[in-house]
């Protein structure tokens, strides 16, 4: 499965070319970890046997391609919003990957990646949280489309996920 690709992570969510291994075990791990917990088992397997053979993949059915899009909906005295369930893995992914970009397990423990030509700046965790809470912002947008809509989606088994403060 690969919705999401190496490649999608430019401008806010830049990672350099050079990290793109590693980052694609990222992909591997959270982007199948994100949509169980937001589709459930059923739908998620569902969804991913909806999925077409081109790279990046996408749904092909309307109940799916709904999630994946993104949307704009009036709800009663509010606007449901969602950049699109590709966007909030990449946030997602965003979030694990560079939490851990600095750390490397050796035979010798966890250790902290040191460069001579550069200097890790302090860590202030702003881009980091505001990633992980967009992308559980629009999973919580989408999380409610499924909801509100059991016939189309009878299969539903979403997981409550909360925003983070970075502490």
């Amino acid at each position: 499965m690969s919705i999401v690709l190496n490649t999608d992570f430019v401008g806010e969510y830049s990672v350099s070319q050079s990290c793109y291994d590693s980052l694609n075990n990222y992909i591997e791990k959270y982007e199948k970890d994100f949509l169980i917990k937001l589709l459930g088992a059923e739908l998620y397997g569902l969804f991913i046997a909806d999925l077409d053979t081109s790279i990046p993949q996408v749904p092909q059915t309307t109940r799916f391609i709904d999630l994946y899009n993104s949307f704009d909906i009036d709800d009663s005295n509010c606007v449901r919003s969602s950049e699109g369930l590709k966007k909030s893995i990449v946030q997602n992914v965003y979030f694990y990957y560079t939490r851990n970009i600095n750390f490397s397990p050796t035979d010798s423990g966890i250790m902290r990646t040191v460069s001579e030509v550069s200097q890790i700046l302090p860590y202030n965790g702003f881009n980091l949280v505001e990633s992980y809470n967009q992308s559980i912002n629009n999973y919580k947008e989408i999380q409610w489309y499924i909801c509100d809509k059991p016939t189309i989606y009878p299969e539903e088994n979403t997981q409550k996920l909360e925003y983070t403060s970075g502490i």
